[in-house]
């Protein structure tokens, strides 16, 4: 039983958690992993056609004061969101979700990423998951209310674009001048205004503005948020 186990997490004393996937065995096992944590889990398997939207009110119908969702959630589920998008929408209404996925890695620069501004904490699954769990659902909790940690936070900040790709998921690889401005971050194309997507390797060399969380330790944890196109800079800008 983790350290946690007799402390109360979101505030009350036993949360009704749901817990979101679309794989019956990975629930089942889910649901094992997490039975040691001072929570109720309310399991909800996806395998209808189901909205986003409709899947949130029934979590919120049935109760429930937080989310955990897997993230690869179309593979069996005839749905058209992803866990990631599902976890952003429930912290945008001020339900804390946090993510909880055996495919980080994979997915954490695109799909995970295009999301990531409202995903507090990404989980990996996996027994030792368990000790994770309670500090995220606590983070997307303060969240909610109101309170990110600096690593959390958002600043403007330059964003320069050194390479795209257009095969599989289309993603762009940038330099973000405040965090690491020799390591090329890679995020997805859909980041970028809808007017620039098109562009191509047209863009590459230009330099958007946009909220990154620069205070982030981990490459991963980085979000990138509101980008716009940063204005020319004047030709005889520092001249004498």
């Amino acid at each position: 039983m983790t350290q946690l186990a007799s402390a109360s997490l979101l505030g009350i004393t036993q949360p009704r958690v749901a817990l979101v996937d679309d794989r019956q065995d990975a629930l089942t096992r889910a649901c094992d992993i997490l039975g040691d944590l001072p929570i109720s889990v309310e399991p909800m398997l996806l395998r209808e056609p189901r909205s986003l939207d409709s899947v949130l009110d029934e979590i919120l119908g049935r109760g429930c004061t937080a989310l955990i969702s897997d993230h690869r959630l179309r593979h069996h589920a005839q749905v058209g969101f992803d866990g990631a998008e599902l976890v952003y929408r429930a912290n945008e209404r001020k339900l804390p979700a946090v993510l909880y996925s055996a495919h980080v890695e994979d997915d954490e620069t695109t799909s995970i990423r295009e999301w990531r501004y409202r995903i507090p904490r990404v989980v990996r699954k996996g027994p030792h998951s368990v000790d994770a769990i309670p500090e995220a659902l606590q983070a997307a909790a303060a969240e909610a209310e109101g309170h990110r940690a600096l690593e959390r936070r958002g600043f403007l900040t330059p964003i320069r674009i050194i390479d795209m790709h257009s095969d599989g998921y289309p993603t762009i690889d940038v330099t973000v001048t405040a965090w690491k401005p020799d390591t090329p971050i890679t995020i997805p194309l859909t980041r970028l205004p809808v007017e620039y997507r098109s562009k191509s390797r047209l863009l590459i060399g230009k330099v958007f503005l946009g909220k990154v969380n620069f205070y982030a330790e981990d490459e991963a944890e980085l979000f990138f948020h509101d980008l716009v196109l940063a204005p020319d800079v004047p030709a005889d800008w520092n001249t004498e």
